[in-house]
């Protein structure tokens, strides 16, 4: 490393002046653990939707369970989740071909020439259906220690340091406090369990993967399924050390360095260059007045085929944190009536605090286009503000003072924080706002793409271990296309991924009714 990067990096850091300054991952702790610089522990869950169909009843149980099962770790503060949810209609094709990938094997080694049909399935599909992703991003933060934890962990972390080696611009391996560890793995099994227990489909992630979605989702058009993070226990590439006293260049690169694929440029108050990409970014400065279930703010968006991510920020320790303007609305209630009703507001939510968990909410959003599409960008935006301030008639604001940072407060598990004001609101009440509704295919792959109504792609496979026996009951107006899902459907089972020989394919029985 050069000894002008050395010098310049600390005043980038506090200035943060590049994307790098806003990823503050440090190393892994564990293999589904990160650690962060100030010694936080962050574990990535990617949900892939729910079991069951939801309709307002089931709608009303996730609600209801979540409140209990997830709101029990945010009567204090310490605990954070953060709940990212992403659609990009453009990343569409390379996920279908993907998907594809195995009914392609199939058919070569069956001897089909199939090449012209999937390649056609793949174009039109493509205009159809949208990536879409959603995690959970669960924190545990140093504020969740008591204080003799805190003064005692100090002292530890200086004398461990003491024993390290001097490299400064390298993982810290130690970076994870120690009295935070319990603490993280009974609030990741917790969360892990009260998903089973929805019904929500949900996978921990392991590193590795982890740090891929979180590059994957800040950089789109550098997206690569092979890149990997450099993390101790990897084998660390070698490089010849400049300097005999600092020692960065032979230890494991900076996770904030690894994962910036780029750096940004400013092109006007709200929208930033990075890398070839143009990029918005918008925060939600007063809650909607009704909390609507998330479908409606989807459903606005799909006919525009916007690409977006929105990001909520639940923290733990609402009722705490309103305290002090608790106070002060009591010493001013007497000069209006304004402040004698924020006063009572304060205190309902001290009192409901009680009873159920209140929470300190962030919620933004952004969009973005290519570097030479600066009038799209700006349309998508409008298009993504209009929608959300429908949305429950919520207060969406573009100006942020920083439109880097207004962008980066939507990024996926890289810091605990936002340009966005916190919001103080009944921990029910944003579960309401939680995407619960999206639809899981039980099937990772499956030579049979389906869809849903609004454009998310849904595998099925038959003869597998998950459908050892199936029937398939298809009964529609004339004229709806039952012929071509049935079509479909026996395709899909002739091209079923691992067969090497058409005397492997599974027997069909067709029955067509045909009323008189």
């Amino acid at each position: 490393m050069q000894f002008l990067d050395k010098l310049l990096a600390p005043f980038q850091m506090a200035l943060r002046q590049s994307v790098e300054t806003f990823i503050r991952l440090e190393t892994a702790d564990d293999e589904i653990t990160l650690a962060t610089q100030d010694g936080s522990l962050v574990t990535y869950f990617r949900i892939d939707g729910s079991r069951q169909i939801i309709g307002e009843e089931e709608y009303r149980f996730l609600v209801d369970a979540a409140t209990v099962k997830i709101g029990s770790k945010f009567d204090r503060q310490g605990h954070a989740l953060q709940v990212v949810f992403l659609r990009d209609p453009e990343r569409s094709g390379p996920q279908i071909e993907k998907l594809i990938h195995p009914a392609r094997v199939t058919a070569q080694n069956i001897g089909l020439d199939m090449d012209d049909l999937l390649d056609e399935r793949v174009r039109n599909l493509s205009n159809i259906l949208t990536k879409e992703e959603c995690y959970f991003v669960a924190w545990t933060r140093p504020s969740a220690m008591t204080k003799s934890e805190t003064e005692r962990t100090v002292v530890e972390k200086q004398a461990q340091m003491k024993k390290w080696v001097n490299a400064g611009y390298a993982q810290n391996p130690f970076a994870g406090l120690e009295p935070l560890r319990t603490r993280h793995k009974s609030y990741v099994s917790s969360l892990k369990s009260a998903l089973d227990e929805l019904g929500v489909r949900a996978e921990v992630l392991e590193v590795h993967d982890a740090l891929r979605a979180v590059r994957s989702g800040m950089f789109p058009s550098k997206a690569n399924d092979s890149w990997k993070a450099c993390l101790p226990g990897d084998p660390m590439p070698p490089r010849a050390p400049p300097s005999a006293i600092d020692l960065s260049d032979i230890m494991w690169p900076p996770l904030r360095a690894q994962i910036a694929a780029a750096d940004a440029r400013t092109i006007d108050g709200s929208i930033v260059q990075i890398g070839d990409m143009l990029w918005a970014g918008a925060d939600m400065t007063l809650g909607p007045m009704e909390c609507l279930p998330f479908p409606m703010l989807l459903n606005r968006l799909y006919d525009a085929r916007t690409p977006y991510r929105i990001s909520f920020m639940i923290e733990g320790g609402g009722a705490s944190a309103s305290q002090f303007r608790t106070f002060l609305a009591t010493i001013m209630s007497v000069t209006n009536g304004l402040n004698k009703q924020i006063k009572y507001s304060l205190e309902g939510l001290q009192v409901m605090a009680r009873s159920e968990p209140v929470v300190k909410l962030r919620v933004s959003f952004c969009t973005w286009a290519r570097k030479d599409q600066y009038d799209v960008v700006r349309d998508r935006l409008s298009t993504l503000i209009q929608s959300v301030e429908s949305w429950g008639y919520a207060q969406v604001s573009e100006v942020s003072g920083d439109p880097l940072d207004c962008v980066m407060a939507s990024a996926m598990g890289i810091h605990c924080a936002g340009t966005a004001p916190a919001a103080i609101a009944p921990m029910r009440e944003v579960m309401k706002l939680l995407p619960w509704q999206r639809p899981s295919s039980p099937f990772n792959q499956g030579s049979i793409l389906l869809r849903s109504p609004d454009g998310k792609a849904w595998p099925y496979q038959t003869g597998t271990n998950l459908t050892t026996t199936w029937f398939d009951l298809i009964f529609a107006q004339p004229g709806a296309g039952k012929s071509v899902l049935m079509n479909a459907l026996n395709l899909g089972t002739v091209l079923s991924p691992g067969l090497a020989n058409y005397r492997l394919l599974p027997s069909l029985i067709l029955v067509h009714h045909h009323r008189v």
